[in-house]
């Protein structure tokens, strides 16, 4: 958090007026969206598998995606009509408790990056549908409701860990304001430059 309030400060110097907001939505119901998409998206895999003539199995499918996939084959979920209302609902009440902001800002993640094929990676065998959803759901909590919603947003490198590694603030507009975003990201861009900052141990660093 100390990135967040940081940059908020940085951005009070800039001239902007900042106060804290409460979330506009129930994190339950964006697992209840990933969900019900997945289960959505069971019929493409299928459609996919039978114009290659591939299978699909643990051999074609990495675990967690494979349960995702039985989750899809289990579940009551037969009409789309019912994600896409709540994808509606979502973004209804996210667009109208957001209106009055002209940018919200907030952590790109909650955590610094995560190790490579951490506990939570698509490759775990132990994980169920249910419970990758829910670290889906708590891992990319600031980042996954706009991409339900739509509202143009924007990750910028503006802090770094003790260990070298980038923290993404996240910048969100409102809907169809790309302009002010990019603005305003040029604007704390050019305050807190980024581009010399470099992690002590990066991929190809002999």
């Amino acid at each position: 958090m100390r990135a967040v309030e940081s940059t908020a400060t940085l951005l009070e110097d800039l001239g902007h007026m900042v106060t804290d907001f409460e979330p506009p939505y129930n994190s339950f119901e964006y697992v209840e969206i990933l969900l019900g998409l997945s289960s959505l998206g069971g019929s493409s895999l299928e459609e996919a598998a039978r114009a290659t003539g591939r299978a699909i199995n643990e051999d074609t499918l990495e675990p967690v995606n494979l349960k995702l996939y039985e989750h899809y084959r289990n579940s009551q979920v037969s009409d789309p009509k019912y994600v896409h209302e709540a994808m509606r609902r979502m973004r209804l009440g996210v667009g109208e408790g957001t209106q009055a902001f002209d940018i919200l800002l907030t952590p790109t993640m909650p955590t610094v990056a995560l190790p490579h094929s951490a506990i939570y990676s698509t490759t775990n065998p132990i994980l169920s549908a249910e419970e990758f959803m829910q670290a889906d759901a708590a891992l990319y909590q600031y980042l996954g409701v706009f991409n339900v919603t739509g509202h143009p947003s924007v990750s910028l490198p503006l802090a770094q860990s003790t260990s070298g590694l980038p923290i993404g603030l996240q910048i969100v507009g409102r809907f169809g304001d790309e302009a002010t975003l990019v603005r305003i990201a040029r604007d704390l861009e050019h305050a807190r430059p980024w581009s010399h900052r470099q992690p002590e141990i990066r991929a190809g660093n002999d």
